[in-house]
Protein backbone atom coordinates (compact mmCIF):
# COMPACT_ATOMS: atom_id res chain seq x y z
CA UNK A 1 0.00 0.00 0.00
CA UNK A 2 2.96 2.12 1.04
CA UNK A 3 4.65 1.44 -2.58
CA UNK A 4 1.16 2.52 -4.38
CA UNK A 5 0.76 5.84 -2.38
CA UNK A 6 4.45 6.33 -2.89
CA UNK A 7 4.08 5.76 -7.04
CA UNK A 8 1.53 8.43 -7.25
CA UNK A 9 2.98 11.50 -5.48
CA UNK A 10 5.25 13.18 -7.42
CA UNK A 11 8.81 13.31 -7.11
CA UNK A 12 10.16 16.90 -6.19
CA UNK A 13 6.93 18.88 -6.06
CA UNK A 14 7.38 22.22 -4.81
CA UNK A 15 3.74 23.47 -4.85
CA UNK A 16 1.38 24.62 -8.09
CA UNK A 17 2.83 27.40 -10.60
CA UNK A 18 0.64 29.65 -11.95
CA UNK A 19 0.28 29.66 -15.74
CA UNK A 20 3.10 32.82 -16.34
CA UNK A 21 5.41 30.94 -14.41
CA UNK A 22 4.66 27.69 -16.94
CA UNK A 23 5.29 30.00 -19.57
CA UNK A 24 7.98 31.29 -18.33
CA UNK A 25 9.61 28.45 -17.63
CA UNK A 26 8.93 27.25 -20.98
CA UNK A 27 10.69 29.67 -22.46
CA UNK A 28 13.69 29.55 -20.37
CA UNK A 29 14.03 25.94 -21.61
CA UNK A 30 13.43 27.12 -24.73
CA UNK A 31 16.18 29.66 -25.31
CA UNK A 32 18.44 27.71 -23.29
CA UNK A 33 17.56 24.64 -26.28
CA UNK A 34 18.43 27.16 -28.71
CA UNK A 35 21.83 28.50 -27.77
CA UNK A 36 22.68 24.85 -27.46
CA UNK A 37 21.82 24.32 -30.82
CA UNK A 38 23.53 27.38 -32.16
CA UNK A 39 26.63 26.17 -30.34
CA UNK A 40 26.92 23.15 -31.66
CA UNK A 41 26.37 24.35 -34.85
CA UNK A 42 29.28 26.33 -35.18
CA UNK A 43 31.53 23.58 -33.54
CA UNK A 44 30.08 21.34 -35.69
CA UNK A 45 31.23 23.55 -38.93
CA UNK A 46 35.07 22.71 -38.25
CA UNK A 47 34.21 19.12 -38.74
CA UNK A 48 31.69 19.34 -41.94
CA UNK A 49 34.07 18.05 -44.45
CA UNK A 50 34.80 14.93 -42.24
CA UNK A 51 31.08 14.52 -42.29
CA UNK A 52 31.29 15.17 -45.84
CA UNK A 53 34.15 12.61 -46.61
CA UNK A 54 31.86 9.75 -44.22
CA UNK A 55 28.94 10.08 -46.25
CA UNK A 56 30.92 9.58 -49.18
CA UNK A 57 32.70 6.45 -48.56
CA UNK A 58 30.21 3.76 -49.38
CA UNK A 59 29.57 5.98 -52.53
CA UNK A 60 33.41 5.79 -53.66
CA UNK A 61 33.72 2.43 -52.33
CA UNK A 62 30.89 1.87 -55.35
CA UNK A 63 32.93 3.72 -58.16
CA UNK A 64 36.27 1.85 -56.80
CA UNK A 65 33.89 -1.85 -57.49
CA UNK A 66 32.89 -0.44 -61.29
CA UNK A 67 36.16 0.48 -61.76
CA UNK A 68 35.55 4.01 -61.86
CA UNK A 69 37.10 7.46 -61.15
CA UNK A 70 36.52 8.50 -57.04
CA UNK A 71 34.92 11.93 -58.41
CA UNK A 72 32.32 14.47 -57.15
CA UNK A 73 31.85 17.52 -59.11
CA UNK A 74 29.60 20.90 -57.88
CA UNK A 75 28.11 22.32 -60.64
CA UNK A 76 27.43 25.83 -59.51
CA UNK A 77 30.36 27.88 -57.58
CA UNK A 78 28.38 28.05 -54.16
CA UNK A 79 27.55 24.64 -54.07
CA UNK A 80 30.51 23.39 -51.56
CA UNK A 81 29.94 25.95 -49.32
CA UNK A 82 25.93 25.15 -49.06
CA UNK A 83 26.80 21.38 -48.89
CA UNK A 84 28.79 22.42 -45.77
CA UNK A 85 26.37 24.70 -44.13
CA UNK A 86 23.93 21.78 -44.54
CA UNK A 87 26.29 18.90 -43.08
CA UNK A 88 27.10 21.38 -40.12
CA UNK A 89 23.31 21.95 -39.15
CA UNK A 90 22.52 18.30 -39.09
CA UNK A 91 25.53 17.67 -37.35
CA UNK A 92 24.56 20.75 -35.10
CA UNK A 93 21.04 18.70 -34.31
CA UNK A 94 22.92 15.48 -33.87
CA UNK A 95 24.69 16.82 -31.30
CA UNK A 96 22.25 19.35 -29.35
CA UNK A 97 19.67 16.60 -29.48
CA UNK A 98 20.27 14.70 -26.05
CA UNK A 99 20.78 18.52 -24.43
CA UNK A 100 17.99 19.50 -25.68
CA UNK A 101 15.98 16.68 -24.53
CA UNK A 102 17.35 17.56 -21.11
CA UNK A 103 15.98 20.85 -20.89
CA UNK A 104 12.28 19.95 -22.24
CA UNK A 105 13.07 17.20 -19.81
CA UNK A 106 13.48 19.39 -16.56
CA UNK A 107 10.27 21.21 -18.00
CA UNK A 108 8.04 18.15 -18.01
CA UNK A 109 9.11 15.89 -15.13
CA UNK A 110 8.29 17.83 -12.29
CA UNK A 111 4.25 17.30 -13.37
CA UNK A 112 5.27 13.63 -13.94
CA UNK A 113 4.55 10.32 -11.59
CA UNK A 114 6.99 8.44 -10.98
CA UNK A 115 6.16 5.78 -13.26
CA UNK A 116 5.12 7.96 -15.68
CA UNK A 117 8.55 9.14 -15.81
CA UNK A 118 9.77 5.85 -15.78
CA UNK A 119 7.99 5.25 -18.81
CA UNK A 120 8.90 8.37 -20.85
CA UNK A 121 12.93 7.32 -20.33
CA UNK A 122 12.30 3.64 -21.59
CA UNK A 123 10.05 5.53 -24.47
CA UNK A 124 12.62 7.79 -25.28
CA UNK A 125 15.62 5.35 -24.58
CA UNK A 126 14.03 3.01 -26.89
CA UNK A 127 13.53 5.58 -29.38
CA UNK A 128 16.78 7.03 -29.71
CA UNK A 129 18.59 3.21 -29.74
CA UNK A 130 16.23 2.20 -32.58
CA UNK A 131 16.76 5.39 -34.63
CA UNK A 132 20.33 4.76 -34.32
CA UNK A 133 19.95 1.06 -35.41
CA UNK A 134 18.21 1.53 -38.46
CA UNK A 135 20.70 4.60 -39.43
CA UNK A 136 23.53 2.60 -39.17
CA UNK A 137 21.95 -0.12 -40.70
CA UNK A 138 20.74 2.02 -44.07
CA UNK A 139 25.10 3.06 -43.74
CA UNK A 140 26.82 0.27 -42.92
CA UNK A 141 24.64 -2.35 -45.56
CA UNK A 142 22.19 -0.86 -47.50
CA UNK A 143 24.14 2.76 -48.82
CA UNK A 144 26.95 0.45 -50.63
CA UNK A 145 25.37 -1.89 -52.06
CA UNK A 146 22.21 0.15 -53.55
CA UNK A 147 25.11 2.59 -54.63
CA UNK A 148 26.64 -0.65 -56.60
CA UNK A 149 23.36 -1.37 -58.23
CA UNK A 150 22.26 1.82 -58.84
CA UNK A 151 25.77 3.60 -60.65
CA UNK A 152 26.02 0.33 -62.20
CA UNK A 153 23.08 0.44 -64.04
CA UNK A 154 23.23 1.65 -67.45
CA UNK A 155 27.11 2.27 -67.31
CA UNK A 156 28.86 1.21 -70.24
CA UNK A 157 32.70 1.01 -71.32
CA UNK A 158 34.02 0.93 -74.42
CA UNK A 159 35.34 -2.06 -75.72
CA UNK A 160 39.18 -1.84 -76.95
CA UNK A 161 39.19 -2.03 -81.03
CA UNK A 162 35.78 -1.27 -81.31
CA UNK A 163 33.14 2.09 -81.21
CA UNK A 164 30.92 2.28 -78.59
CA UNK A 165 29.54 5.09 -76.30
CA UNK A 166 30.97 5.62 -72.75
CA UNK A 167 28.62 6.00 -69.92
CA UNK A 168 30.17 7.64 -66.92
CA UNK A 169 28.93 8.09 -63.45
CA UNK A 170 28.87 12.29 -62.55
CA UNK A 171 28.10 12.90 -59.40
CA UNK A 172 27.25 16.35 -57.37
CA UNK A 173 28.39 16.90 -54.18
CA UNK A 174 24.35 18.01 -53.17
CA UNK A 175 23.05 15.42 -54.66
CA UNK A 176 25.24 12.36 -52.86
CA UNK A 177 24.55 14.42 -49.83
CA UNK A 178 20.82 14.70 -50.17
CA UNK A 179 20.69 10.46 -50.87
CA UNK A 180 22.69 9.84 -47.96
CA UNK A 181 20.94 12.10 -45.71
CA UNK A 182 17.30 10.65 -46.55
CA UNK A 183 18.54 6.94 -46.57
CA UNK A 184 19.98 7.17 -43.30
CA UNK A 185 16.82 9.02 -42.10
CA UNK A 186 14.34 7.10 -44.17
CA UNK A 187 15.95 3.73 -41.95
CA UNK A 188 16.01 5.34 -38.89
CA UNK A 189 12.64 6.14 -39.51
CA UNK A 190 11.47 2.61 -40.43
CA UNK A 191 12.98 0.83 -37.44
CA UNK A 192 10.79 2.87 -34.74
CA UNK A 193 8.52 0.54 -36.07
CA UNK A 194 8.63 -1.81 -32.51
CA UNK A 195 8.47 1.42 -30.80
CA UNK A 196 4.64 2.95 -32.26
CA UNK A 197 3.85 -0.99 -32.30
CA UNK A 198 5.01 -1.14 -28.66
CA UNK A 199 2.99 2.15 -27.37
CA UNK A 200 -0.20 0.76 -29.44
CA UNK A 201 -0.08 -2.28 -27.78
CA UNK A 202 0.35 -0.56 -24.11
CA UNK A 203 -2.54 1.42 -24.98
CA UNK A 204 -4.66 -1.63 -25.94
CA UNK A 205 -5.17 -0.86 -29.37
CA UNK A 206 -3.79 -4.10 -31.18
CA UNK A 207 -3.32 -7.58 -29.66
CA UNK A 208 -0.25 -9.83 -30.11
CA UNK A 209 -3.07 -12.09 -32.18
CA UNK A 210 -4.66 -9.61 -34.25
CA UNK A 211 -1.04 -8.40 -35.55
CA UNK A 212 -0.69 -12.50 -36.13
CA UNK A 213 -3.45 -12.42 -38.31
CA UNK A 214 -2.72 -9.70 -39.69
CA UNK A 215 1.02 -10.70 -40.95
CA UNK A 216 0.04 -11.70 -44.62
CA UNK A 217 -0.17 -8.12 -45.06
CA UNK A 218 2.72 -7.03 -43.34
CA UNK A 219 4.79 -7.74 -45.65
CA UNK A 220 3.34 -5.97 -48.62
CA UNK A 221 2.60 -2.51 -46.34
CA UNK A 222 6.78 -3.07 -45.72
CA UNK A 223 7.10 -2.65 -49.15
CA UNK A 224 4.92 0.58 -49.58
CA UNK A 225 6.72 1.99 -46.99
CA UNK A 226 10.15 1.12 -48.45
CA UNK A 227 8.78 3.16 -51.40
CA UNK A 228 8.07 6.22 -49.14
CA UNK A 229 11.05 6.18 -47.15
CA UNK A 230 13.91 5.35 -49.51
CA UNK A 231 15.17 8.18 -52.16
CA UNK A 232 14.89 7.33 -55.55
CA UNK A 233 12.52 5.15 -57.27
CA UNK A 234 14.58 2.05 -57.92
CA UNK A 235 12.98 -1.52 -56.64
CA UNK A 236 16.43 -2.29 -55.09
CA UNK A 237 16.58 -0.04 -52.51
CA UNK A 238 13.06 -0.69 -51.13
CA UNK A 239 13.17 -4.17 -51.09
CA UNK A 240 16.97 -3.98 -49.54
CA UNK A 241 14.47 -1.94 -46.39
CA UNK A 242 11.34 -3.94 -46.88
CA UNK A 243 12.62 -7.22 -45.38
CA UNK A 244 14.28 -5.62 -42.20
CA UNK A 245 10.58 -3.66 -41.53
CA UNK A 246 9.08 -7.49 -42.05
CA UNK A 247 11.61 -8.61 -39.23
CA UNK A 248 10.73 -5.91 -37.45
CA UNK A 249 6.94 -6.11 -37.73
CA UNK A 250 7.28 -10.15 -36.45
CA UNK A 251 9.65 -9.26 -33.67
CA UNK A 252 6.85 -6.52 -33.12
CA UNK A 253 4.54 -9.04 -32.16
CA UNK A 254 6.64 -10.57 -29.60
CA UNK A 255 6.86 -6.92 -28.11
CA UNK A 256 2.99 -6.56 -28.06
CA UNK A 257 2.56 -10.29 -26.66
CA UNK A 258 5.34 -9.59 -23.47
CA UNK A 259 2.93 -5.95 -22.89
CA UNK A 260 0.11 -7.89 -22.55
CA UNK A 261 1.87 -10.46 -20.19
CA UNK A 262 2.84 -7.81 -17.97
CA UNK A 263 -0.91 -6.26 -17.82
CA UNK A 264 -1.98 -9.84 -16.45
CA UNK A 265 -4.16 -10.20 -19.67
CA UNK A 266 -6.73 -8.00 -18.69
CA UNK A 267 -9.31 -5.65 -19.78
CA UNK A 268 -9.16 -3.31 -17.43
CA UNK A 269 -5.25 -2.41 -18.32
CA UNK A 270 -5.82 -0.77 -21.13
CA UNK A 271 -4.91 2.61 -20.27
CA UNK A 272 -7.78 3.64 -23.39
CA UNK A 273 -10.28 1.18 -22.03
CA UNK A 274 -10.09 2.61 -18.55
CA UNK A 275 -10.98 6.01 -19.98
CA UNK A 276 -13.82 4.35 -21.80
CA UNK A 277 -15.18 2.37 -18.55
CA UNK A 278 -14.78 5.72 -16.38
CA UNK A 279 -16.35 7.95 -18.64
CA UNK A 280 -20.26 8.09 -17.77
CA UNK A 281 -19.12 7.93 -14.24
CA UNK A 282 -17.36 11.38 -14.75
CA UNK A 283 -20.48 12.68 -16.90
CA UNK A 284 -22.86 11.46 -14.17
CA UNK A 285 -20.62 13.72 -11.34
CA UNK A 286 -21.32 16.54 -13.68
CA UNK A 287 -24.59 16.35 -14.08
CA UNK A 288 -24.93 16.05 -10.63
CA UNK A 289 -22.72 19.37 -9.88
CA UNK A 290 -24.93 21.16 -12.32
CA UNK A 291 -28.06 19.91 -10.74
CA UNK A 292 -27.31 21.22 -7.50
CA UNK A 293 -25.48 24.34 -8.73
Amino acid sequence: MGERREDTEREGEGGRMSLLEHLQELRVRLRNAAVVFLIATIVSAFWAWDFFELLARPVMAALEALGQPRLVVKTTPGEGFWVQVKLALVLGIATALPLVFWELWKFVAPGLYRREKKLALAFTSATVACFATGAAFGYTLLSRTTHLFLLGAGVQAPVPGESGITVMNMLTMDAMVNFQITMLLGTGVAFELPVVLGILGWLGLINARSMWRFNRYALVLAVVAGAVLTPGADVYTQVMLAGPLFILYNLSIGLVWLIQRRHVATETDSPLLLLLALWPVARRRTATVRLFA
